[in-house]
């Protein structure tokens, strides 16, 4: 008897309908420029191949750069951040090429369309913008069909459903899955969707023809993002639901049966990953490049707290609905199958993302690992069904942890709140589920150390109408600071100064600082300040204050510091500096 399966069907067409929408209309990257186009930072580097083969034959030199970074700007001309450059006189592109091997077939399709449309053919234009997102897009899509087809073979109808809509409004999936399809993470999700379903079928089967795809399959994923060779882990313990000696024992007799199969299939994995080897060797003259440079792992103090928790970019803050995935893991462990090979995934997957000291680029880096995350989270959605009183509990909490995805997704590409890196606490708090915000509010993404009420008997600490030197000017090569010495100690310090701009800075890390520090000696024992530009509109003058609650009263000087990070090249203008203490 066929099982029937309509209510999954129909949940995937209007997941297929958000993710389709998300991309070509709400926000469509391929008509943008600058760094909000479709193949611009990451996306762009991950891209660099196509281009650097293809068109201008020019893998090693990369001569064409600087043409194409004036032209379209996808990060900062005077930057090529997706290359370096090697003793051996050539550049070696910094991301792995396996993102560029899938994109392929959409790059030819544009390349051929590109003259005949009446736009350049240089790689960058319109059509290519198009086709990488179409491509991806698609790519999106078909995952997500396959999830289904996967999901179906371990749950009934209504639960796969369910996960496949928790998923995709649910989750950041719907934001790199249909619109900055460019990154690897998406076109990650679907070949893991392909290597779980071809998993199963080969051991349900035993033909040769599955071995061989999930062969190649790992090969792939490791291509497109290295660490991801951990998928080995799906193959390697499939079908296992303990680690006892006894199955283990087993398990080794099966690969021992099947070892010119497995042989054959560790050659697939390694000539696929050689093409990386003998780029390396072709463009540095040595078979092994670290591309990342200064960028490293802490494999024995990994960030799990900060890269799930942290209000900057927290995996689980800004994707909330994956806590139900991890509460899902009880009921996986209690009743579910394959636990050995989903949990170790999920486990040394979180360890190795969590390891890494880039840390702060937000969840996105989990995506990939979601086809294991369903699993748990499925297996809640089961439970969840069958226990009507635990159904009543969780809806409440489920559906506004959907609602935030969307509301953050929103907010992410046109909204005026969060936007963009960093944040604290206060903010969060501040902005969550909220559209419109005084301006005011938009400091405590920088210090959340905003008093808000009456301030009672204030103490003048310090007034620069009184310097000589009271107005001066912030620019790229030269900061400013003031310090002077404390006698009184206050629970709050306020520091405000007039500032000035002739012109807005836009790119937040080129911003002016204005930096509150209480030192003892010349040791900093609190510092606290705010990024001078987000409030400020091309000539604006305005009062902004930096407030510092004190934690520790054992400071006997204050430093008032004014820079512009990174060396930004804006000018600020600073007037009548003041700065108050006063308790309450």
């Amino acid at each position: 008897m066929r099982t029937v399966t309509t209510f999954s069907k129909y949940t995937f067409l209007l997941c297929a309908v958000l993710i389709a929408y998300s991309g070509s209309f709400f926000y469509p990257r391929w008509k943008k420029g600058g760094g909000e186009a479709q193949l611009s930072w990451d996306a762009g580097g991950y891209y660099w191949y196509l281009p650097s083969v293809f068109i201008y034959h020019d893998l090693r030199g990369q001569h064409f750069k600087d043409s194409i970074l004036n032209k379209y700007q996808p990060t900062p001309p005077d930057d090529f951040q997706y290359g370096f450059w090697q003793p051996s006189g050539n550049y070696v592109i910094r991301y792995t090429m396996g993102t560029a091997i899938l994109e392929a077939p959409w790059f030819f399709i544009a390349h051929a369309l590109a003259r005949p449309l009446g736009y350049p053919a240089d790689g960058f234009s319109l059509p290519y913008q198009f086709m990488i997102y179409l491509g991806g897009m698609l790519f999106t899509l078909l995952g997500l069909w396959y999830l289904r087809k996967l999901l179906l073979l371990y749950f009934n109808d209504t639960v796969t459903g369910i996960t496949l809509f928790l998923l995709v409004a649910g989750t950041n999936y719907l934001n790199y899955g249909g619109i900055e399809v460019g990154m690897t993470h998406s076109w990650l999700f679907t070949l893991y969707v392909f290597l779980f379903l071809n998993t199963h079928y080969y051991y349900e089967r035993l033909q040769r023809k599955y071995l061989l795809r999930v062969a190649a399959l790992i090969g792939l994923i490791a291509l497109v993002r290295p660490p991801e060779i951990i998928a080995v882990l799906i193959p390697v313990f499939w079908g296992m639901n303990s680690l006892w000696p006894r199955v283990l024992r087993e398990r080794l007799r099966f690969f021992k049966k099947q070892l010119p199969q497995i042989v054959l299939g560790a050659g697939i994995v390694l000539a696929i990953l050689s093409i990386q080897f003998f780029y390396w060797k072709y463009a540095s003259g040595q078979w092994f490049v670290y591309t990342y440079q200064q960028q490293g792992f802490s494999w024995r103090r990994p960030h799990f707290k900060m890269y799930a928790l942290n209000y900057q970019c927290g995996w689980l803050l800004y994707t909330p609905v994956m806590l139900f995935a991890l509460a899902g893991i009880i009921p996986l462990i209690w009743s579910g199958r394959n636990k050995i090979a989903i949990l170790l995934l999920i486990g040394i997957n979180y360890y190795i993302v969590a390891a890494w000291d880039a840390w702060d680029y937000g969840g996105r880096a989990m995506i990939q690992n979601y086809p294991a995350l369903l699993f748990p989270l499925a297996s809640l959605v089961h439970f969840l069904l069958r226990k009507k009183i635990g159904l009543i509990l969780a809806t409440p909490l489920l559906l506004p942890a959907v609602y935030f995805n969307i509301w953050w997704t929103y907010q992410a590409h046109k909204g005026t709140l969060i936007g963009g890196a960093p944040g604290t606490r206060a903010y969060y708090l501040a902005t969550i589920f909220r559209y419109n915000l005084p301006p005011e509010v938009q400091m405590l993404r920088d210090n959340e150390d905003a008093y808000t009420g009456a301030v009672h008997q204030p103490i003048v600490l310090y007034s620069g109408d009184t310097a000589s030197n009271s107005r001066f000017t912030v620019t790229q090569d030269e900061q400013h600071s003031i310090s002077f010495p404390v006698k009184e100690k206050h629970k709050w310090i306020r520091a405000s100064a007039d500032i000035h701009i002739d012109q807005k800075e836009w790119g937040l890390w080129f911003m002016t600082h204005y930096a509150v520090r209480l030192k003892k000696g010349n040791d900093v024992v609190q510092e606290n300040s705010i990024r001078l530009q987000r409030l400020l509109d091309k000539g604006d003058t305005k009062n902004m204050t930096v407030d510092v609650k004190v934690k520790y009263d054992v400071y006997d000087n204050i430093e008032l510091l004014f820079y512009n990070e990174n060396k930004g090249t804006i000018p600020c203008y600073v007037d009548h500096i003041k700065v108050i203490g006063f308790d309450h």
